[in-house]
């Protein structure tokens, strides 16, 4: 362990005392002459330890199982009828068939659209890119030659 990233690596297991003792020494000797990694593992436990005014201000509430209580009664007390179950899921089931169709209907729609690549397509778009630079009209001839070869 000759890094100090190596030794703060080990805080978790240190922190949990869960390093083996041959281990453990050689860290515990690391900290006693590196102030650095001593102020880390000094910072780190103080953050995973529990602050002892934050436990003494909790009070627990001896009215909170009543308020449940009631609440889980008052909400039980407004269930649907079988009628208005019935109703939400065949407008749920409607709704899903209608979004599968629309989808299907849709992806069909995208799918089959004829997209045809020839030189002269390809050709004709450089020259749209390139236009305003005068390459533009050298490459309709190119095209034009292309076309009358290709006839």
């Amino acid at each position: 362990m000759k890094q100090h990233s190596d030794i703060r690596s080990l805080f978790l297991p240190w922190f949990e005392q869960k390093l083996k003792r041959p281990l453990a020494r050689e860290l515990e000797e690391h900290l006693r002459e590196c102030d650095s990694c001593k102020v880390y593992f000094d910072t780190m436990s103080a953050a995973f330890l529990p602050k002892a005014s934050l436990q003494e201000g909790l009070v627990p509430d001896p009215y909170m199982p009543t308020r449940i209580r009631a609440r889980a009664i008052t909400s039980g007390s407004s269930s649907l009828s079988g009628k208005d179950i019935v109703v939400r899921w065949s407008l749920r089931t409607v709704a899903f068939a209608v979004a599968i169709v629309v989808g299907v209907y849709m992806g069909e729609k995208l799918s089959y659209q004829p997209s045809v690549v020839t030189d002269q397509h390809i050709i004709s778009e450089y020259s749209n890119y390139l236009g305003g630079s005068g390459i533009g009209e050298r490459w309709q001839s190119v095209a034009l030659t292309s076309e009358a070869v290709s006839k």
